[in-house]
């Protein structure tokens, strides 16, 4: 959100509050301006009878307790949505953002209202702004999860449009290209991209041991095809790399895949063999991953002609 769009909502803030503290204070006057009323018609046409002096003291004490009862009540609901205004510093609500989500996030939050959650509660929300703090300041993610990493690559690949591209640098783990089902679902992903018009190439990093074995795998004789499926898969030796350019190996880390320059993820597979990832936007990080790749490239060869050679070979 712009300066300009802060100092415009400060100001209306004020406003509201200005409205609020006047609209207390004259419903405060006119309970007792009431009770005065009252009490003067007792005076005048009554001749003072105790029962009129009692209901000009009650309409005088109701006007200023529903006075106090309405503070009250915004002070809880300014209590409540403190938190939501935080979230709000950093997501601006009225821009592209799930709206609907957010206020159910807030009725969740009203709706735990044991005191023992209190703590919990707050955690929870002091989390989601320091992740959106990230995302909006430092333009990256946490790190997604196997189920979520693999969702964000599908809504992407969904997304490329004819001319656009997608690079991408693989160390070729048994994490990546194995026969699960999320990994046909990616590879089917790719092809569909392909199929539509966008530039799909992937750098394949592998030791020369492994290679023959490698190129046998499903997902990586469909790179090997590229005339018939548009998908462009090229090999670089991880032995090379590490005798001859180690910064460059470095660099790669596990592996990433970059849309159009404009958004990547970066690996960080689990020890455990989990697909785990980190979204970025920030510029250095697309800038590196351009020139990695280039670098990559500039060595590299395509994976057609690798398994057209080893096929000789044989």
């Amino acid at each position: 959100m712009s300066s300009r769009n802060s100092d415009t909502e400060s100001r209306k803030g004020v406003r509201r509050q200005t409205r609020s503290v006047i609209a207390q204070y004259r419903e405060a006057v006119v309970g007792s301006a009431m009770g005065i009323g009252i009490e003067f018609a007792n005076y005048s046409l009554f001749d003072h009878s105790p029962a009129g002096s009692q209901l000009a003291l009650t309409v005088a004490i109701v006007g200023v307790l529903l006075a106090l009862l309405r503070s009250a009540l915004q002070l809880f609901v300014q209590d409540a949505l403190e938190p939501v205004e935080k979230l709000a510093e950093i997501v601006d609500l009225q821009a592209d953002s799930n709206v609907a989500l957010v206020e159910g996030l807030l009725q969740r939050y009203l709706s735990v209202t044991e005191i023992e959650f209190r703590p919990v509660k707050e955690q929870i929300i002091a989390d989601a702004t320091e992740q959106l703090r990230r995302l909006a300041v430092e333009k990256r993610s946490s790190t997604l999860q196997t189920t979520d990493y693999y969702e964000w690559l599908f809504t992407q690949f969904d997304a490329l449009r004819p001319g656009e591209y997608v690079r991408a640098v693989s160390l070729s783990s048994d994490t990546e290209w194995n026969d699960s089902q999320l990994e046909r679902n990616f590879l089917a992903k790719n092809l569909e991209a392909a199929n539509r018009g966008a530039q799909v190439s992937r750098i394949f990093v592998v030791e020369d041991e492994r290679l023959a074995d490698f190129l046998k795998l499903p997902p990586i004789a469909a790179h090997t095809t590229e005339i018939d499926n548009g998908l462009m898969g090229y090999f670089v030796s991880r032995n090379y790399l590490q005798r001859a350019d180690r910064d460059a190996l470095a660099e790669i880390g596990e592996g990433f895949i970059d849309f159009n320059g404009h958004v990547a993820l970066e690996d960080r597979f689990d020890p455990n063999g989990k697909a785990r990832g980190d979204v970025t936007m920030l510029r250095s990080d697309l800038d590196k991953m351009r020139r990695i790749y280039q670098r990559l490239l500039n060595m590299a060869m395509p994976l057609s002609g690798v398994a057209l050679g080893a096929e000789h070979r044989a």
